[in-house]
């Protein structure tokens, strides 16, 4: 059975020089806590849209490797996002998504869907041919494999985390969002060789 842990230790063994974009909550504070990656970007504070993030970037570097690290909770925030995604197919981009039925970031609490959407049937049927479901670590270090030769969407299915009370945790990454974005896009313009920031500098 895949568990969270698992997911993201196999999603750090698979990568190499991906551009990575992670959803808020818990798929950028466990994204933080296995890489310690301050080239990744942590969309932190717009739930949804790290995945058209993601896709932005794919689009405008279509040379570089980007993955999406999405989260159940996120992508039902931006369900229409698949279509844009499916319409562009840009081959450089995968959609990966963690699906726990819950808001981790909020003490687990329940999606209204949970166990009821197939976002991976959602996906295919909007267009996106190479979109799957994965069950275990083996399943998905396959999946991480063949989404290199193209567009992928992979959906992971891990179990929900334990239901909590009281406030949201306070995020695990120790940069706030103005050094999330300075970090972030000094490191593309180092790597790409472009520009990021306009002369005054931001």
């Amino acid at each position: 059975m895949l568990t969270t842990d698992s997911y993201f230790d196999t999603i750090r063994r698979a990568w190499t020089d991906e551009i990575v974009v992670c959803s808020l909550g818990t798929t950028a504070d466990s994204w933080w806590n296995a890489t310690r990656s301050t080239s990744s970007f942590y969309v932190n504070a717009a739930m949804g849209f790290a995945s058209s993030v993601a896709l932005g970037i794919a689009l405008r570097l279509a040379h570089a490797r980007v993955w999406a690290l999405d989260s159940d909770g996120a992508l039902a925030m931006n369900l229409g996002g698949i279509l844009t995604e499916a319409a562009a197919a840009p081959p450089n981009f995968a959609h990966i998504v963690l699906d726990n039925s819950s808001y981790g970031c909020l003490h687990g609490a329940p999606l209204v869907n949970a166990g009821r959407t197939d976002y991976a049937a959602i996906a295919r049927d909007a267009g996106i041919a190479a979109a799957v479901s994965v069950e275990s670590a083996d399943e998905l270090s396959v999946a991480l494999a063949r989404s290199r030769t193209g567009h992928a969407f992979i959906v992971a299915h891990v179990p929900p985390p334990p239901r909590g009370v009281g406030l949201e945790p306070p995020l695990a990454i120790p940069l706030d969002g103005p050094e999330l974005k300075y970090a972030f896009g000094r490191h593309m313009e180092s790597r790409f060789g472009i520009q990021v920031f306009g002369p005054q500098g931001y």
